[in-house]
């Protein structure tokens, strides 16, 4: 079992409200880790200082608080959900698409994914090419002479 200071020495941190301020942050991932002891003093198992250590990793790499605290959500989460599984034998529920529906309407597959990022990829090379066609045509407009120099007449302001 571990106190808040033995906490802070092992995890680096400086003050004990910085500990606290962690422990309220996950605290719904310490429940069943935190122990009270005499004078409501907090206790923490093995398990939970494991937790704590991940924490502040998350913590070191420049993540606040509260990133820290989704990211260990997350992936405590996902674990979570990987480990407990019903039965090994069970399979996933894998829907097929209802034959009734139109083709247009069923999920695409890979390939006419594939297809259609090509498709985008050849329309976006043929843009990109009026678009510089066009930029050497300003450009070589731009160079001539305004239209309006031809109207212009000589002007004699003496």
């Amino acid at each position: 079992m571990h106190t808040i200071s033995m906490l802070r020495r092992t995890l680096g941190l400086s003050s004990d409200n910085q500990v606290r301020n962690r422990i309220e942050r996950i605290k719904d991932l310490l429940s069943e880790h935190i122990r009270r002891g005499p004078n409501n003093q907090i206790f923490l198992t093995e398990p939970g200082l494991e937790i704590m250590r991940q924490f502040q990793e998350l913590c070191d790499t420049g993540l606040t608080l509260a990133e820290a605290s989704q990211v260990l959500r997350f992936s405590r989460n996902k674990q979570a959900t990987i480990t407990h599984r019903v039965s090994p034998s069970l399979r996933l529920n894998v829907t097929k698409p209802d034959e009734t529906r139109p083709e247009q309407s069923r999920t695409p597959s890979t390939s006419v994914l594939l297809d259609q990022m090509a498709q985008i990829r050849d329309q976006l090379a043929a843009l990109s090419q009026n678009l510089s066609a066009s930029t050497a045509r300003k450009s070589t407009v731009a160079d001539a002479q305004p239209w309006w120099i031809d109207l212009r007449e000589d002007i004699d302001v003496t």
